[in-house]
């Protein structure tokens, strides 16, 4: 019986029947599930479903939990200890731990974050510089700007470096002040600081650093992106290229979760996405930076086994509650690819 009412929710929630245009067949899950558990298994030949999944969950909660809480995200409800232990669900709706999962997959196959090809970290100047504008905006001191039209962004990134240098993110005045946006705000909490996060929080400084270090890591590949053509890089070529640079299939995917959810998260989509551009387009829609985000980190919590619960919150969210149905229908895509890519490991028959 339960697994037939799982079978039915899981039927109900990943099923999308509404008139947006979907760009990502089923042939491009199929095709793309065979290159990522062929380079899975090829890899880590003995890896395990079961392995996978307490390792990765290990490093969340061990290394990575205990810094999390300085970047308050309001979906992070968590289960008391004890109901963790006895449901087996480590959060309600999720631990805010469970969106660092990329990172957990970053240090499961490259626990030093030692880079191959070396970078200055442009990804973090990028965030830094985003925020920066933005402040100038709110605060009247330059026009409305989209920095993936501007023609001198790399430049400007270049010029940025020394603002994040030995893995810091500057976000104080001359007198020590927060920069933040000035005039009037309807609510207080809802004021735009340069900082991210919590900077009162006891594990701030944690929190800043341990960032900085996965945002270096990242640039190498964040690099390579910003040079690409608009809407020009496949879900395959990028995975391909973050293989050649990180060697390793599970790094590859946290680190362009780790990239699309800045590009999506960091400031404000409108004026400061820029590489999520360079994507083909998933679905019909205007959400750009929120399609690439939610495909990649969907992508990373099926594969892990997480499918059916991040299927039934996505369609009670976002199917229900906001009606955003070109998320929800990307939210599908990627629950199916990481299905797909969980039945390879355990057939491998079935991507000769």
């Amino acid at each position: 019986m339960k697994n037939i009412v799982l079978s039915l929710l899981t039927l109900f929630t990943c099923t999308s029947t509404f008139a947006i245009e979907v760009f990502y067949s089923p042939e491009n899950i199929s095709q793309f599930s065979c290159k990522i558990s062929r380079a899975i298994k090829k890899k880590y030949p003995k890896l395990t479903k079961r392995k996978l999944r307490k390792n990765v969950m290990r490093i969340l909660r061990e290394e990575i939990d205990q810094w999390v809480d300085a970047y308050p995200i309001p979906a992070g409800i968590s289960f008391p200890r004890y109901l963790e232990r006895i449901t087996g669900i480590p959060g309600f709706p999720m631990d805010r731990s469970e969106y660092y999962l990329q990172n957990a997959f970053i240090l499961f196959g490259n626990p030093e974050l030692k880079l191959v090809q070396k970078s200055k970290n442009y990804f973090s100047s990028f965030i830094h510089l985003a925020r920066t504008k933005y402040i100038q905006y709110l605060n009247g001191e330059i026009q409305e700007f989209k920095l993936r039209e501007e023609s001198d962004l790399l430049i400007q990134l270049e010029e940025h470096l020394p603002s994040i240098a030995n893995n810091t993110f500057p976000y104080l005045d001359q007198n020590g002040r927060q920069i933040r946006q000035e005039g009037e705000v309807k609510k207080e909490r809802d004021r735009f600081y340069l900082a991210i996060g919590n900077t009162s929080h006891k594990k701030y400084d944690q929190f800043i650093y341990e960032s900085q270090r996965y945002n270096h890591f990242s640039s190498s590949l964040f690099l390579w992106l910003l040079k690409q053509s608009d809407f020009s890089v496949t879900p395959e070529m990028l995975f391909d290229k973050a293989l050649i640079i990180y060697q390793d299939p599970f790094v590859a995917l946290g680190v362009i979760s780790w990239i699309f959810s800045g590009d999506a998260l960091t400031v404000n989509r409108r004026t400061s996405s820029v590489i999520s551009y360079k994507m083909v387009k998933l679905v019909e829609g205007h959400d750009i930076a929120g399609y690439q985000y939610h495909f990649w980190g969907y992508l990373t919590q099926s594969i892990i086994g997480n499918r059916i619960r991040v299927a039934t919150l996505a369609y009670l969210y976002e199917r229900l509650y906001q009606r955003d149905i070109p998320d929800w229908k990307v939210d599908v895509i990627s629950l199916k690819l990481g299905r797909q890519v969980r039945k390879n490991l355990s057939r491998p028959d079935r991507c000769p």
